[in-house]
């Protein structure tokens, strides 16, 4: 603290200088009394220096584990590394600033992780160049070609190799130490200027939706800062007053393709949870739930076409905005398979507490395939324990069918586990409600209902719409009577619940 109060008293001092050698250039302030500011500086920077010190030894510690990194085609086509054309950098709107073109290299940053040279840098920098060439330069100037050893889209990172057997391994720090107002430094490759220092503070920690990746597989936890980030930054490390990488530069917010004070890194957290996979298997193995996740707030309500969080709490009969909201259901996942339904608010998992959806993400990630969990939902407000078999994430959930609490807002029979929607408007002019999700080991798939099926009559009563289907269903189930429904195509079947 006696060093950030020196640095500010230093601060305001150069300005009261300045203004008086402004003041006596134009003959009115007497020179005795710049002498005597100039004096007051010079003891000033006395107190000042050990924490400059700090900056350039710090820089001196971690740049020999810093590198270049320049990823070429297959047909090794180079351009002028100071382009800015030449290095694309994705920000929050899920676009590059500038868009890369396939016959242009890439630029960005490493860190040395282990000495026997093995890099991480961003997914960014090296996606797309698995077979053209990718140069390493070390903080020597000497080049080295790099080969991809694993790469994880997910969190943005990927690890590469050099023929290397001694270089600076970086000191990782603690994800957890990180604080708002924390000093950083930020190391890299902008425009091709090697080894540049910038330096800021951590403006916020904890940043998610910074890139656009596929849902439901979104990893992220940011460190915000203002240390000066560029394209070719991507990769290098953001770092504390001790020496040590707490995050790896990745992304910036900006609306004109330079730096405006906004940059992102990865926090170590998600980086320490991926490298070993990346180093051992060349991919990493997760767990997975099959679910889409919102925080409970005015923007769920949003999502919801609801006024405000107060209307979720009460047509989903919640009590607490604590926990992991299911706004989405996958097919055939582990969340469909154990009876996760759109709706459920997730407080525990695998006995850690949830209270936000970064928490149930961060349990996920570190759950074990093949393992079975214990997971706490709130449903119609009561609390119910479920089990789920944590299967392998998969490469994507594309061709899945998903069911969403949008779609069965106030149209899902929760207790015989059976979601319908209305017909769509024109075809074939008859009646009935097309079966949009039947969750596992339910009344409604003991039944042999599937989706795509078209229900016809409740009891006796005919259905056109899904509000109705819903009123008549709802009379028996309240009364615990079992009630047959009439599936066009397949007749009469019983649900028994």
């Amino acid at each position: 603290m006696r060093y950030l109060r020196a640095l500010n008293l230093l601060s305001s001092k150069i300005i009261i200088c300045l203004i008086f050698s402004l003041l006596l250039s134009h003959g009115v302030c007497p020179g005795g009394e710049v002498e005597e500011l100039r004096k007051d500086i010079l003891e000033l920077e006395k107190i000042a220096n050990p924490f400059v010190r700090i900056f350039q030894k710090v820089s001196r510690l971690v740049a020999p584990s810093v590198v270049s990194i320049v990823a070429y085609d297959a047909y090794g086509t180079y351009s002028d590394p100071h382009e800015e054309e030449s290095h694309p950098f994705p920000s929050p709107d899920g676009r590059n600033n500038k868009s890369p073109d396939s016959n242009k290299p890439r630029f960005g940053s490493g860190i040395v992780i282990k000495k026997t040279g093995y890099i991480l840098t961003n997914f960014h920098v090296v996606s797309g160049f698995e077979n053209g060439k990718i140069t390493v330069t070390l903080h020597n100037g000497d080049k080295h070609d790099a080969a991809i050893i694993g790469q994880d889209a997910n969190t943005d990172l990927a690890i590469l190799k050099i023929a290397c057997e001694d270089l600076r391994e970086a000191t990782l720090g603690d994800p957890k130490s990180v604080n708002v107002g924390d000093w950083v430094i930020a190391i890299g490759n902008p425009f091709g200027y090697n080894q540049t220092v910038s330096t800021g503070i951590v403006s916020a920690i904890g940043r998610t939706h910074i890139t656009p990746f596929a849902k439901p597989f979104a990893y992220e936890d940011f460190i915000q800062t203002d240390a000066a980030i560029n394209p070719g930054n991507s990769g290098g490390p953001l770092v504390n007053l001790r020496g040590e990488i707490i995050g790896v530069n990745s992304a910036i917010a900006t609306r004109t393709g330079g730096f405006q004070g906004v940059g992102f890194a990865i926090s170590m957290e998600i980086a320490n949870e991926v490298i070993s996979d990346l180093i051992e298997k060349g991919r990493v193995v997760r767990g997975y739930l099959g679910v889409g996740l919102q925080d409970i707030n005015d923007s769920l309500a949003a999502y919801l076409n609801l006024k405000s969080k107060s209307d979720v709490l009460r047509e989903f009969q919640i009590e607490s905005d604590k926990g992991a909201f299911i706004s989405e259901v996958w097919q055939d996942t582990p969340a469909s398979k154990g009876n996760i339904l759109p709706g459920d608010v997730i407080v525990e998992f695998d006995g850690r507490k949830i209270m936000n959806i970064d928490d149930l993400q961060k349990a996920i990630r570190v759950s074990e395939v093949d393992s079975a969990v214990t997971v706490t939902v709130i449903r119609n407000k009561k609390e119910k324990l479920l089990t789920i078999n944590i299967d392998e994430q998969p490469g994507s959930m594309s061709g899945r069918m998903y069911v969403t609490v949008r779609a069965i807002l106030g149209q899902t029979s929760l207790n015989v586990g059976l979601a319908v929607e209305t017909l769509p408007p024109g075809g074939e002019k008859e009646h009935g409600v097309l079966v949009r999700h039947v969750v596992s080991d339910s009344p409604a798939e003991r039944a042999g209902i599937l989706p795509g099926d078209i229900i016809l009559r409740v009891g006796s009563s005919d259905v056109k719409t899904a509000s109705e289907f819903q009123s008549v269903l709802k009379g028996f189930v309240d009364t615990g009577v079992s009630v047959s429904l009439l599936i066009k195509s397949k007749g009469y079947v019983t649900l028994k619940y």
